[in-house]
């Protein structure tokens, strides 16, 4: 989904803009709001293009998928700030990829648009507050409850049921379907945030020390958490379990990344292009 009409109808608007910035003065105006920026080691590279090229339009999105990719030629922008990887591993190593078909027809339509990829993914996370939770909190309507003393914990002033939670993400966060361990009728109010991806030891951990009604989770491997939160349930314990999925979990984040951009690149259009759920749930 597109912000505003999902047919990339706002493909002229980007080709209005007299780019005056390069990629590299764009990432460094974000790097200035980063604390401890810039990292000695992070993913967040320079994965096609150029640091010298001039910026036409920005794109945010989740993963920069070739459906992606083609909407943002199509609406001649050139430069895509993505959260993911687009090369299939988290480190983006790509000589194991040399002779894929996949990876060589992206890299074909990348280079034949010149369009720049640059992941944002450790230092949005690093952002304070971190920029997907935000992202999220804001489409759910829960900022306002966010704590920067304890930002992975979430406290509702009055709790909520399960299933009302459920029903709430899949609207707010446009999900189809979720994964539920636990009882739809008991009452959360204490919700521990593990969007995208966490460590199962970390997830397993914040069970045993914030005890929270619920952890909301975008994925986790299924012999973990999942195992850990069942066998907690069956002994009395109270938390649960909903798994968003990794894509959906972190979208808001990168939608959100748009419009805090904007304002500190006013002379580039900045657009977010969502990647999306890749499953078909039968």
């Amino acid at each position: 989904m597109v912000i505003g009409v999902p047919g990339v109808s706002f493909a002229e608007g980007f080709g209005q803009n007299k780019a005056t910035l390069t990629v590299k003065e764009v990432i460094d105006i974000i790097l200035k709001e980063i604390p401890g920026a810039p990292f000695s080691k992070t993913v967040d590279q320079l994965r096609s293009g150029s640091m010298d090229q001039q910026v036409t339009g920005i794109v945010t999105t989740m993963f920069p998928t070739i459906e992606v990719i083609e909407k943002t030629a199509k609406a001649g922008a050139n430069f895509i700030i993505a959260h993911e990887t687009p090369f299939y591993n988290n480190e983006d190593e790509t000589d194991w990829l040399q002779q894929d078909d996949a990876y060589r027809y992206k890299m074909d339509l990348l280079n034949k648009n010149k369009i720049a990829v640059w992941r944002f993914h450790d230092y949005w996370h690093s952002h304070k507050p971190d920029g997907i939770a935000m992202g999220n909190l804001i489409k759910l309507g829960w900022d306002k409850y966010y704590d920067a003393a304890n930002p992975r914990i979430l406290t509702l002033p009055k709790s909520m049921p399960l299933n009302k939670i459920v029903a709430l993400a899949k609207e707010k966060l446009g999900i189809s379907t979720v994964r539920v361990v636990g009882d739809l009728n008991e009452n959360c109010s204490t919700i521990y945030m593990a969007f995208g991806y966490m460590d199962s030891k970390r997830q397993i951990a914040a069970i045993q020390q914030y005890k929270p009604d619920l952890i909301l989770s975008g994925e986790t491997r299924e012999w973990e958490t999942v195992e850990r939160v069942r066998d907690g349930l069956r002994m009395g314990q109270k938390t649960s379990l909903l798994v968003l999925s990794h894509a959906v979990s972190e979208e808001a984040g990168m939608e959100y990344a748009a419009k805090w951009l904007q304002p500190k690149v006013q002379e580039i259009r900045v657009t977010h292009i969502a990647s999306t759920n890749p499953f078909t749930f039968l």
